[in-house]
């Protein structure tokens, strides 16, 4: 997909880019942290049909859920390239046993585990290590055998 940036003066980049269906649309990012996300007519890509105006944090949420469904392909193609490998995502759960904690410090270190990745409020930690401190609403990306990825859920999630 290619982008165009454009700096429109006194309203912010403007990143116009078309999908390969051939739809077009831009994404306007104002000084203040504003979105606007514009769809244009199929048959004139000089008018607008819509603008859907998002604040700073529904920005942000909506680039986290598009960042997670890409993030989900990428495990599921994983999944299926590593036969007898589980990837798993899993929510720290609030008052959990894993929150405020290192991953070395969670019943989980020492098991045929791997911890792969930490999402934290969008942001994606890759590897971050057995020092690692896990907070409520993580999202802790981890890969082993299914008896090992279930011991992490129920540990995590506070099943």
């Amino acid at each position: 997909m290619r982008f165009e940036r454009t700096v429109i003066p006194g309203v912010g980049l403007c990143q116009r880019f078309a999908t390969t269906h051939g739809q077009q649309a831009s994404v306007i990012s104002h000084p203040g942290g504003r979105r606007d996300v514009v769809i244009y007519h199929p048959d004139d890509s000089d008018t607008a049909l819509c603008t859907l105006v998002l604040d700073q944090s529904e920005a942000q949420a909506v680039a986290g859920v598009l960042h997670q469904a890409v993030t989900v392909d990428h495990l599921a193609e994983l999944e299926r390239q590593l036969p007898g490998v589980t990837v798993v995502r899993i929510p720290v759960a609030v008052g959990g046993v894993a929150d405020g904690r290192r991953w070395r410090d969670t019943a989980l270190s020492g098991r045929p585990l791997s911890l792969l990745a930490v999402v934290r409020a969008g942001r994606v930690v890759p590897t971050p290590g057995d020092d690692y401190v896990l907070l409520t609403g993580d999202e802790v990306v981890v890969a082993g055998a299914e008896a090992a990825t279930t011991a992490a859920v129920d540990v995590l999630a506070g099943h």
